[in-house]
């Protein structure tokens, strides 16, 4: 197999089973994680995915090789183990996942003691053990132990029920449909609702690596039997989560679906009366809306790269509220520093319970921008000569530019309306974003820099 030279993407590493990833390579990251702890003990989980267990097994034995200590925690939310990292002392936490990635990918995402993701010197480090294959290697008599840990979920939901009002949720007795794709939240979001006092209703609520209901990740297109489930019993609210469960996207009771940084200015928001911290942190492709609302509610908001690892750092950093990608990422420091979906369904059901008013009516106070995806294919290794080109071409043709930014990818501000345009960290893909106050507007910026970016990969 071809030894890629960049092996961490947005959030650890993600490339397609069998061409880009095998067996062999989950040893040698197990090994390189284990030579750079050089002791310890390190938690390994896994979402539903086909591959899941197989590179577990792997994981597992180049760290056992090292001497390093294992506990698994067989099929869990990514949250969950990264919560768990932390509250039970383990050295670091690795979950088998391609997150909300088609099945045929895997991967894993690295956990930090502080339950955060590694940072990018700590990856750099991992890397360079990975490719110099300099492994420690422990002798039979000190190699590592593994064991396993079957509570690690009922501790979540244990935790999670003390950080909101219970019985003020459960004197409403909401209907919830839940909808974890077939992946790990099977195993978690309908018993947290459960314990909640919520009736429960599922969809697509049996583990399944294969994602036969939808695909993983959740957007309004692979949510309609959702919706239609809450149109039709008259549900308060849906949950939809992506494979692994750090993602989450609520749906009202009149089944619209509610993007991501929208439902974070709502949060922030309420976060914004009780903190004394007045900073909220979210990505570049976030909504212009939550900068208005959290400016309404006297907070400033930070902007960083995609990736839930950038929004934690610079929410640790900062001493921020809370923070979040428009992708439906929800970063509760209070909590741990980990995406935690679930204690974001538990603040908007603790909101409702305490205002009576349903989902819907809430979130109108939180206006919406026309906001506009596509993408356009581009090979890993030509990303950076793209890229570069672009933000020489880009700029100048768009016209009507107010400010451009290169915190992540190329950000180019129009005097109505904007454009990002970055390379994917997990796929072969330029990403496109555009927002303007009106959709006519958005489309030809989007027509615009979309045939742009095209017509600068013709020349690569």
């Amino acid at each position: 197999m071809t030894i890629m030279t960049k092996l961490f993407g947005t959030t650890g590493v993600r490339k397609i089973y069998g061409t880009e990833f095998d067996v062999e390579m989950a040893l040698k990251l197990g090994k390189s994680l284990g030579t750079y702890l050089k002791e310890g003990t390190v938690l390994i989980a896994r979402d539903a995915r086909t591959t899941g267990l197989m590179i577990a097994d792997a994981l597992s034995a180049g760290l056992l090789s090292t001497g390093v200590n294992v506990v698994r925690g067989g099929i869990i939310p990514t949250p969950t183990l990264a919560l768990m990292t932390r509250e039970l002392g383990y050295d670091a936490g690795l979950m088998v996942t391609a997150s909300h990635n088609p099945p045929e990918y895997t991967g894993v995402k690295f956990w930090g003691a502080d339950s955060m993701g590694l940072t990018q010197d700590v990856e750099s480090k991992l890397e360079e053990i990975f490719h110099s294959e300099q492994y420690q290697v422990a002798t039979w008599k000190k190699l590592g132990n593994e064991s396993s840990n079957g509570t690690l979920v009922a501790s979540h939901i244990e935790r999670l029920l003390e950080r909101c009002d219970v019985d003020k949720i459960r004197s409403k007795k909401y209907k919830v449909i839940v909808d974890p794709g077939n992946g790990a939240a099977c195993v978690l979001t309908p018993y947290l609702m459960q314990e909640l006092g919520c009736k429960v209703v599922t969809v697509n609520g049996q583990l399944d690596g294969h994602f036969p209901g939808r695909k993983s990740e959740p957007e309004k297109e692979s949510l309609t039997d959702l919706i239609r489930l809450i149109e039709n019993t008259g549900a308060d609210l849906g949950i939809a989560h992506d494979g692994d469960s750090d993602r989450v996207v609520f749906v009202t009771e009149t089944g619209e679906v509610i993007r991501g940084d929208r439902t974070i200015a709502f949060l922030a928001q309420e976060y914004l009366k009780t903190t004394a911290s007045k900073t909220i942190v979210t990505t570049v492709d976030s909504s212009q809306v939550l900068d208005e609302t959290v400016k309404k509610a006297g907070g400033e908001t930070i902007r960083t790269p995609v990736g839930d690892i950038q929004v934690a750092i610079k929410i640790r950093d900062e001493d921020a509220a809370m923070g979040g990608e428009a992708c439906g990422v929800f970063i509760f420091p209070e909590f741990h520093l980990a995406p935690e979906p679930f204690l974001a369904a538990c603040k908007i059901l603790e909101i409702m319970a305490k205002t009576d008013k349903s989902f819907g009516s809430l979130i109108t106070n939180i206006p919406i921008y026309p906001l506009q995806k596509s993408k356009v294919p581009c090979a890993n290794e030509l990303k950076p000569k793209a890229m570069e080109k672009l933000s020489d071409v880009l700029p100048k043709a768009m016209g009507d530019v107010v400010e451009v930014l290169t915190v992540d990818g190329l950000g180019v501000f129009l005097k109505k309306g904007w454009v990002l345009v970055r390379p994917s960290g997990t796929e072969p893909i330029i990403r496109i974003t555009c927002e303007a106050p009106e959709e006519e507007i958005t489309q030809n910026i989007l027509k615009q820099a979309k045939s742009i970016v095209e017509e600068t990969m013709e020349t690569l």
